[in-house]
């Protein structure tokens, strides 16, 4: 852990419940730290903001992004959290937003920690940690290299996934009930909906309602949603080896009934094959992660959609094919 790590606060109106948080947060940190052996290497700083966009998009900006990231506006995605490198690995920036910390603020929206509320927010910010550590353990992949259009709607999307399918994997032991059951009623309610959205939008662009890069961009983000949504409630199904027959019934029904059903099973598979390889070091390059990125290319095509990679006298580029 650095010794320099430095918690920074914007928009508070009461400078008491600003110094509150982030001492609870900085303790919350040395104590996960010490509990869990993990390596926090490079976090310099945490930036905690009431207008999380705006503060992610300066210090992506800061670091010389070239562009911020960006959020699908559908219904179910809420972002409140972000980890930002500089270079390879030269420092990180973790970026949150006031929400992430909902359930430390009483009625009158004033700083309140109790016995009942605690451990939500602990589990939030175990879960960014170990982002952290294992951008450490895999210090051989370079993301910034990852820089066409390609590969950010497939490698990109197959290594955060991924990331945080082991981020919920490894933090599950401090995760409430409350918060496993979200993750899953979360994943059923986006695999009943975000499929529908997405038909629409290839719709929409087929009726020439909509231009090709508005739909492509925001069936992309979609698609990120999907694959993330299971990463974060099979994260925590696999640590806990929870029986969804018997306890999530809904789910498991909805799993099966969806037209995504074989691509969600060969999802799993692929998780667990790049976690295996993870523990055992053996991650080498992004190649390890081909099987997602298959998967992920699959849901397009399921959507009508087939990207390829282009090359001109002016780069590389992104082709999009559409049923």
């Amino acid at each position: 852990m650095e010794q320099d790590l430095m918690i920074s606060l914007e928009d508070f109106a009461s400078q008491t419940d600003a110094n509150s948080l982030g001492n609870a947060v900085m303790e919350s940190i040395r104590a996960l730290h010490k509990q869990h052996q993990l390596d926090l290497t490079g976090l310099k700083r945490i930036l905690i903001s009431f207008d999380f966009a705006n503060a992610l998009k300066k210090v992506t900006e800061g670091y010389g992004h070239i562009s911020p990231s960006s959020f699908t506006d559908s219904k179910q995605a809420i972002a409140v959290a972000q980890l930002v490198t500089k270079g390879a690995r030269e420092e990180f920036t973790l970026v949150l937003g006031i929400d992430f910390f909902f359930e430390w603020f009483n009625s009158d929206c004033r700083f309140e920690i109790r016995e009942d509320n605690i451990s939500v927010v602990l589990h939030r910010i175990h879960h960014e940690l170990i982002h952290i550590h294992e951008k450490n353990v895999l210090t051989q992949l370079d993301a910034s290299l990852l820089i066409d259009g390609y590969d950010d709607a497939l490698l990109m999307a197959a290594t955060r996934s991924w990331s945080e399918y082991l981020a919920n994997l490894k933090s599950a032991s401090s995760a409430p009930e409350e918060t496993v059951r979200m993750f899953i009623e979360q994943l059923d309610t986006i695999i009943k909906e975000v499929p529908h959205e997405i038909e629409s939008l290839v719709r929409k662009y087929q009726c020439r309602l909509i231009s090709l890069d508005e739909m492509y961009i925001a069936v992309k983000d979609r698609i990120k949603l999907i694959v993330n949504s299971y990463a974060y409630a099979f994260g925590c199904v696999d640590a806990f080896g929870i029986d969804l027959d018997s306890y999530f019934p809904e789910l498991t029904k909805s799993l099966k009934e969806s037209k995504l059903s074989d691509t969600f099973y060969q999802l799993g598979i692929s998780f667990k094959y790049v976690t295996e390889l993870y523990e055992q070091r053996l991650v080498e390059s992004f190649d390890a992660f081909d099987e997602i990125v298959k998967v992920i290319d699959s849901i397009f095509k399921v959507f009508g959609l087939t990207l390829e990679r282009t090359q001109s006298d002016s780069g590389v580029g992104l082709y999009i094919h559409v049923e």
